[in-house]
């Protein structure tokens, strides 16, 4: 079904509708809350609310964008909400993916890797806390542009839609926080290997 008409029929209420944007959507919803916040219970619980507030609030939606990435938006801002309400902003999510910049190209698997011998996974293991430790250490906005890119995948123009800043404001973000995470990774790589 076209997005435009997906998006009247949740305007006027239509319970299956609803009910296939919750379906097609909770994964992923549950997994950004889950990034920010660490707990599989708050996540499930903040999900919910999302789904809430775009019950509530689909009439107010502009369509400027996709409908996942206004999600998404709400998402990401009712995560960093709680997290304020918590004091916690520095439990941000356990990034497991690719740290790039012009001149270095680090890369941690996601998932095990069965061909590795134990030895090796200790390694591996080592490595993702590793990053995650200093992917924390980024400023918020910084870490989130990051994550939003390198993570998720999402274009420089929907990062820019996500946290409601210019592309370029997006570009410099995400530069300054690739060089930032490396300075931060060179500093503290003898802490931890």
């Amino acid at each position: 079904m076209e997005e435009r008409l997906f998006i009247q029929k949740l305007r006027e209420g239509d319970r299956v509708a609803f009910e296939q944007l919750v379906l097609k959507y909770k994964d992923p919803i549950l997994n950004i809350c889950y990034g920010y916040l660490k707990n599989k219970d708050d996540a499930e619980d903040l999900t919910q609310e999302v789904f809430v507030e775009v019950y509530r609030t689909i009439s107010n939606f502009k369509e400027e964008s996709a409908l996942y990435t206004w999600m998404y938006r709400i998402a990401v801002s009712r995560s960093l909400d709680e997290l304020k309400k918590q004091r916690s902003l520095k439990r941000a999510a356990f990034f497991e993916k690719r740290v790039r910049s012009d001149d270095a190209d680090l890369e941690m698997m996601q998932t095990p890797n069965d061909s590795l011998n134990p030895e090796e996974c200790l390694t591996q293991k080592q490595q993702q806390h590793f990053i995650k430790v200093c992917l924390n250490q980024l400023p918020n906005t910084q870490r989130t542009a990051f994550v939003l890119s390198q993570q998720d995948g999402l274009s420089y123009k929907e990062i820019s839609e996500v946290m409601e800043k210019s592309i370029s404001s997006i570009e410099s973000l995400i530069h300054r926080s690739k060089q930032n995470l490396r300075k931060i990774m060179e500093t503290d790589y003898e802490k931890y290997f």
